[in-house]
């Protein structure tokens, strides 16, 4: 039988807006998204192809692909088109949550118990029609989940005709809102800048490889608090939703049916607001800001963002050694533009990227 219901998935890097995007989604008449509700199931998966792939255990492994040899992000798709997910190993990943502040456990939980085996994205669907039960929007047709770190599971999500939404913020302010405010509740306090910035890059990557692919859409958040309106009404078109109710974005909502303040590091904030971005002139040291804005200058570039430091050292707090060396030999190979497709790989992850880093095209997202 048919599926009657269409399913999309949120993801990006912490603090870039997901949450945002997820709630405003959400917010469409026949649709329901979850925030967060398995992150395990993803995790889990990924570190089971890293043992396939005879790899040790990796403290994030969903990590940045920076000088990644060992895989191409296509190994990782087949290992998702070709692996079963077993109801046991489903419910294991629940089990492991245990204490984690998951969404809607334990009763999503006991629903993981009776999933059927099945690909990772017949679990994701079956996972996703859950979710109108256990919120009370029987009826939705629109179901989907958000969640950070996963932008490897695009291009296998979008070959299994699930819709993806990649949001992308300001490095600067997702840094700021990461490392200073109330930044350490979303982050493990080891995770260092410079693997920060690494993750960032890993976002554009992805974005800039699947930019134009059927079911694929990245959406700036500077852009989104700008004019969410509009950006909703043409999701809605595109999802097969009505519009958002007047008054819905102002008086956004969580999956509770409560006033939603927002995540801010920094301050409570109603709806969508302008307010977070270019946070970071007022937050980051001035060495830190030179040091992100030497480190990701051709993606700035590529996406329209002007520098506002001056050039310096580069130098991050934490930074082990030879890593600074690492960074400026990216830049020049990028600068180059000649890259054998090998280094575009190793310093960009998709040939295209590169290319599109190697043009500097600004604004071309």
């Amino acid at each position: 039988m048919a599926r009657t219901s269409r399913y999309c998935f949120i993801t990006g890097f912490l603090r870039s807006g997901t949450t945002l995007v997820e709630k405003l989604v959400h917010a469409l008449p026949g649709a329901c998204i979850a925030p967060q509700p398995f992150p395990f199931l993803y995790y889990d998966t990924k570190r089971a192809f890293l043992r396939a792939r005879g790899a040790g255990e990796e403290r994030y492994p969903l990590g940045s692909l920076f000088r990644e040899e060992r895989y191409r992000p296509e190994d990782f798709q087949a290992f998702l088109g070709a692996r079963r997910l077993t109801r046991e190993a489903v419910a294991a990943s629940f089990a492991a949550m245990r204490g984690y502040r998951g969404w809607k456990l334990p009763a999503l939980a006991a629903y993981g118990t009776q999933v059927r085996s099945g690909s990772f994205a017949e679990v994701y669907r079956e996972l996703c029609d859950a979710l109108p039960h256990l919120l009370g929007r029987e009826g939705s047709r629109v179901l989907g989940a958000k969640e950070v770190f996963c932008e490897e599971f695009i291009p296998y999500l979008l070959a299994e005709d699930v819709s993806v939404v990649l949001v992308l913020r300001d490095i600067r302010d997702v840094l700021a809102s990461l490392k200073f405010g109330g930044g350490a509740a979303y982050v493990d306090a080891g995770m260092a800048p410079l693997h920060i910035l690494r993750q960032w890059r890993k976002s554009v990557a992805f974005a800039l490889q699947f930019s134009g692919s059927p079911g694929f859409e990245v959406v700036r958040f500077e852009q989104l608090v700008a004019g969410a309106r509009a950006w909703l009404d043409g999701v809605a078109a595109r999802l097969g939703c009505a519009p958002a109710p007047a008054g819905a974005i102002e008086d956004l909502r969580d999956q509770e049916g409560r006033a939603w303040e927002g995540n801010s590091s920094f301050a409570p904030l109603r709806g969508v607001s302008q307010a977070p971005v270019g946070r970071f002139a007022g937050t980051l040291p001035a060495a830190w800001l030179a040091a992100v804005e030497a480190h990701c200058a051709p993606e700035m570039q590529v996406l329209g963002l002007a520098p506002a430091a001056a050039a310096g050292a580069g130098e991050l707090p934490d930074m082990p050694p030879g890593e600074l060396e690492l960074e400026r030999e990216r830049l020049r190979v990028i600068a180059r533009g000649t890259a054998t497709e090998a280094e575009q790989r190793r310093w960009c992850i998709f040939p295209r990227a590169y290319r599109r880093l190697a043009q500097s095209a600004p604004g071309a997202l």
